[in-house]
């Protein structure tokens, strides 16, 4: 394992870590540092404070987000080495720097890794949808919502799950072209969180819809309500795809359906183009007294790109031009005029991000990501070339990054906000508009504003790396 410096946007510092501060670093975190090693690893500490750089930690795979160690100082002028509460990527298990990660959250005292279903029903009893509660907290390190916070909901269990599988990725949807492909790979993330119970989420997460037919989550609910630690009783999660869905109703007269108690938290967007399915759908079983029988107490639907590609949108305009933005990457990636100019195949990655942002100038959360990587700054797994993916943090020497927002109203009001956000996302890479609106049109249709967008991103490339 080794420590690096980086800022708050993940670019890495030139200055290094050496080994003998890498040394007093540990030694800090585990309590038993000499007054050598703090001496050694003083100059490191004012100098990351001064910049405001974090420590990040490669105790993780090297294709995963990165934890980080934030320094800080006593009034005492003593350093420490915190953990930002609640950050998305936690410590490997061994890891020293672990100590401390599940810090309580006020009276809630939930942690990173738990995922309390009954916690969000508590907190919002009449939940709507919510796109920025479905994205999670604002801010990557602003502490997770405790019991009494709203933005613990299940739209922002759902984000969760989807974020920690991957499936917000075009690569990853891809690979798996069927519900049966891809929700596996939801009910591995799930075993990587915690239920209220401390144990592992994926035993409370059915994906199968003949498990709510034949009455095996009541069956796992019922084994597990007397031991069950706290107020209240289990809580299972319902997750599958669905095409159909009502206020409180999802595939009404087909094999999947469901009733839930409460009406379906899911996007309704009335300025734009109605939102149709297919759904990712997640529900929260539970008792609603004690002397009520299991059901469906709350859910959320989550509009997919389709059930071959179960990547989130917020508006059937995110839909269409995702759609239009696969083609895109296949083009780049397949262009031989750009590979030729830059020596190599570029590989490029499209996301469609499920938090916001941190910038210079406060959060924000663009509709879509697209990243490229320079030709020969990635790994090839077993395979050959198209087996290839993205290893190691984000370089801008290695990495190209660029926005997507798609417009969905010419609202003058719309329009002001949308600048506020814009010039935040231009501090992560040059942001591209596609115009909702004229999807249809003759002179500024998808398959245009496309290919603009890529003819764009290929100069800017280049520019960046042409070979010499």
């Amino acid at each position: 394992m080794a420590l690096r410096l980086r800022d708050r946007e993940g670019n890495r510092d030139p200055r290094r870590i050496e080994p003998a501060e890498e040394r007093g670093l540990r030694a800090i975190k585990a309590g038993d540092a000499t007054g050598d090693a703090r001496a050694v690893c003083r100059d490191l500490l004012d100098y990351a404070r001064r910049r405001k750089l974090w420590i990040e930690c490669d105790c993780l795979d090297g294709d995963t987000e990165a934890p980080v160690i934030v320094p800080r100082r006593n009034r005492d002028g003593r350093y420490s080495l915190a953990n930002r509460p609640f950050a998305r990527a936690v410590h490997a298990e061994e890891c020293v720097f672990r100590r401390g990660e599940l810090k309580p959250a006020g009276a809630g005292a939930l942690h990173s890794d738990i995922v309390d279903p009954a916690a969000a029903m508590a907190a919002n009893p009449g939940e709507g949808w919510d796109p920025d509660a479905a994205m999670g907290p604002s801010l990557p390190g602003s502490p997770s919502a405790g019991a009494g916070d709203p933005r613990v909901t299940m739209s922002s269990i759902l984000g969760r799950l989807v974020r920690r599988a991957r499936l917000n990725r075009l690569a990853e949807a891809d690979a798996h072209p069927s519900p049966e492909g891809w929700l596996p790979g939801i009910a591995r993330a799930a075993s990587t969180f915690r239920a209220a119970s401390g144990a592992p989420l994926s035993g409370f997460l059915f994906t199968d819809p003949a498990s709510w037919r034949s009455g095996a989550v009541a069956r796992v609910l019922e084994a597990a309500e007397p031991d069950w630690p706290g107020r209240g009783g289990p809580t299972a999660l319902l997750c599958r795809a669905a095409r159909d869905i009502d206020e409180h109703e999802i595939e009404r007269g087909r094999a999947g359906h469901v009733r839930v108690r409460r009406p379906i938290a899911y996007p309704i967007l009335p300025s734009l183009e109605p939102v149709r399915g297919p759904w990712l759908f997640l529900g929260a079983v539970g008792r609603a007294a004690a002397d009520r029988d299991w059901e469906c107490l709350a859910a959320c639907a989550w509009p997919i790109v389709g059930t071959d590609c179960p990547i989130p949108v917020d508006s059937h305009y995110e839909r269409r031009a995702l759609g239009s933005l696969r083609r895109l990457v296949h083009g780049l990636e397949t262009d031989p005029a750009l590979n030729e100019a830059l020596g190599g195949t570029v590989k490029v990655e499209l996301e469609k991000p499920l938090a916001a942002i941190e910038v210079t100038g406060g959060p924000c959360l663009p509709d879509f990501l697209i990243t490229a990587a320079r030709p020969g700054a990635y790994d090839h797994l077993p395979g050959g070339p198209g087996q290839a993916r993205h290893r190691g943090r984000f370089d801008p020497r290695d990495r190209a990054r660029y926005v997507v927002e798609v417009m969905g109203s010419g609202d003058p009001e719309y329009e002001e906000k949308k600048k506020v956000t814009h010039a935040r996302m231009r501090r992560i890479g040059p942001v591209f508009r596609m115009e909702g609106g004229r999807f249809g049109s003759h002179d500024n249709p998808l398959r245009r504003q496309r290919e603009r967008i890529a003819a764009a991103i290929a100069d800017d490339l280049t520019r960046r790396w042409k070979a010499r």
